[in-house]
């Protein structure tokens, strides 16, 4: 049920400021994907070093590091930073809110802490290194610094966590490849991720108005109730993101560990638009769904899985023509053994474009219970087939499993929703879209056939030769080229 909407907080009522002002999603969503995409090449740039500095084998050390790290924030927040979002963007009682929040993340943290010690010759020797007190550390930071960043989306200040986020990575870029120059080896990777979240928690703190205070018992009740369901939830999206790496990293090298992670995160840049959608809309389809204003809502999912899909369409007939060519030439030739997953994986990124937007809406109207129920369909999938798959089929199979989880999910939401929202897609700009990008593997073909992509310098024009045609077709597109200048012309509103 839904939950009865309280008064204004009694003991700070200033910190409710930011709470009713109605988002610009042209602005916010603008100035979130300039970053993001600012950010993507910076990490994927870094990420090319990293790879050609240390190798397959220690580079898939830190890979393991940061999947067990996901592991242990997962059960460290438990659905408690979606909660928080949720609750405080329904504009009640937020700084309590803020105060049940820390109260129940710390309480989670300590007890994961501790097992962490009493088992770290277990998690050192999994890793390949001696890691397991600088998890713990970690661990704090990633859970503090980024229940800052939620805070602040609920507050409706979506455009502002772009900036926190980019200053996160360049801090972990400058202090890993500094350190690479002293000798640490895998390690300033490592120290790079604690000092980019601690930058994160100083900034996001020094940016958030809502100050916690002391909860009543209500106030954690409200958070358990939404967090119960949410953190299934997020136990599915970490499976999601890392179930098949942790299952590879037991049956297989390291070496398979670093190329198919390498191929996921290339296939994670093309999801940069679902992701800044996604950020963007929650709030604002929270605080609609609470006026009632469901035709708000519709025409936003609709618009927003059109932007979601408008990338990663090409980027599926790219990689399904380049992936050996895209991991050979880019980060060497010891992680093409991964580019069968790679293309299997940017097919799954597909699906995935349309289930991040779908996600948000259903967390938006209140029901994390199905999305918990669509969550522990998929999640119980996705570990079974990683168990099965992966031993037999190596990376393909592990990204088969999750390719047909995430399908899964997604079916299950898309009809769950539709008994609340009359959900619809813009079949004419997602046919132009697919019509665009066939146009441009087209061209691919015609000119690999004369330049073959045998040097990165080829490869890459054909990657911006690519690029070129699919946004001159798309753009012919009256629809689309409407909407383009529809959403040049907001983002400068106020």
């Amino acid at each position: 049920m839904e939950e009865k909407r309280r008064g204004p907080d009694p003991v700070r009522p200033a910190s409710r400021t930011t709470v009713p002002r109605r988002l610009n999603f042209a602005r916010a969503g603008g100035l979130l994907l300039g970053l993001e995409l600012f950010g993507t090449v910076v990490g994927f740039l870094s990420t090319v070093y990293f790879a050609t500095e240390l190798g397959a084998a220690r580079l898939g050390v830190f890979f393991l590091f940061e999947a067990v790290l996901s592991t242990l924030a997962t059960f460290g927040d438990f659905g408690l930073r979606g909660a928080v979002e949720k609750r405080i963007s329904e504009g009640a009682a937020p700084s309590q809110i803020l105060g049940a929040a820390l109260v129940l993340k710390l309480a989670l943290i300590g007890t994961l802490g501790v097992v962490v010690f009493l088992f770290r010759d277990l998690v050192n020797g999994y890793v390949g290194a001696d890691i397991a007190l600088l998890l713990i550390v970690t661990t704090v930071l990633y859970e503090l610094s980024t229940l800052t960043v939620h805070v602040l989306r609920a507050e409706l200040r979506t455009d502002e966590t772009a900036l926190l986020y980019f200053l996160r990575l360049v801090t972990y870029v400058v202090v890993a490849v500094s350190l690479l120059q002293f000798g640490f080896g895998v390690r300033a990777l490592l120290y790079g991720v604690v000092a980019g979240y601690v930058v994160l928690l100083v900034a996001g703190v020094s940016r958030v108005s809502i100050h916690p205070a002391r909860p009543a018992w209500e106030h954690v009740r409200t958070l358990v109730d939404y967090a119960k369901f949410n953190g299934i939830w997020g136990l599915g999206g970490h499976v999601y993101n890392t179930m098949d790496l942790l299952v590879i990293g037991f049956f297989l090298s390291s070496a398979h560990v670093a190329g198919y992670e390498l191929a996921w995160r290339v296939t994670l840049m093309t999801a940069v638009v679902g992701g800044v959608v996604a950020n963007t809309v929650f709030a604002q389809l929270s605080a609609w769904n609470a006026s009632g204003e469901y035709e708000q809502i519709r025409t936003t999912l609709r618009e927003g899985t059109t932007a979601s899909l408008f990338l990663v369409i090409p980027a599926f007939a790219g990689v399904a023509l380049l992936s050996e060519e895209l991991l050979g030439l880019v980060f060497g030739p010891e992680y093409v053994l991964a580019a069968a997953a790679f293309v299997v994986l940017m097919g799954e990124k597909v699906v995935a474009a349309v289930n991040i937007v779908l996600d948000a809406a259903v967390r938006a109207v209140d029901r994390p219970d199905i999305g918990a129920g669509a969550t522990v369909v998929s999640l119980t999938l996705n570990v079974v087939l990683n168990l099965v798959l992966v031993p037999r089929y190596g990376l393909v199979g592990g990204a088969v499993a999750t390719g047909l989880s995430m399908a899964i999910h997604t079916v299950a939401l898309g009809v769950f929703l539709r008994r609340i929202i009359p959900l619809e897609f813009a079949l004419g700009d997602i046919g132009w879209s697919v019509g665009a990008a066939g146009a441009m593997a087209g061209t691919l073909v015609a000119v690999g056939t004369v330049l073959p992509p045998t040097t990165l310098p080829r490869l890459l024009g054909q990657v911006v030769l690519g690029g070129v045609v699919y946004l001159g077709v798309a753009l012919l597109s009256p629809s689309l080229r409407r909407k383009a200048r529809a959403n040049v012309a907001r983002f400068g509103e106020e």
